[in-house]
């Protein structure tokens, strides 16, 4: 097989060519989805594997493979979205409810009188 012919071509134009190609690769990398594996997401969350693990269903998991034992990724901006929305729900303040006292139950016996000092004298 013959090599194609070389092209001479001005600098500017390769210059343009690689910005191009750059800007290419950007736009395809922000539509591409980021997956990563339960130890790489419990590292970016600051939290413990098995959490992840644990929490796998709300974070969004993805199983690779057929069967119960495919590996799990998780998209990250999907399990940090979810991981947020959890930790506001459970930083949300809780209304106070007011406080009810305790209730005294008749034991049936005879109350002592209550005495005040005008009695006494």
């Amino acid at each position: 097989m013959n090599a194609p012919p070389l092209i001479a071509m001005p600098a500017e134009a390769v210059e343009a060519i690689a910005r191009r190609v750059v800007e290419l690769l950007r736009e395809e990398a922000l539509t591409t989805r980021h997956l990563v594996d339960a130890g790489t997401l419990a590292t970016i969350l600051d939290v413990d594997r098995s959490w992840v693990y644990e929490h796998a269903s709300q974070l969004g998991a993805i199983r690779l493979g057929d069967g119960p034992r495919g590996r799990l990724r998780f998209d990250v901006d999907r399990a940090l979205a979810a991981w947020q929305h959890e930790h506001q729900a459970a930083a949300a303040p809780v209304a106070a409810q007011p406080r009810r006292r305790a209730s005294r139950r008749a034991s049936g016996a005879p109350l002592l009188p209550i005495r005040t000092r005008r009695d006494a004298a």
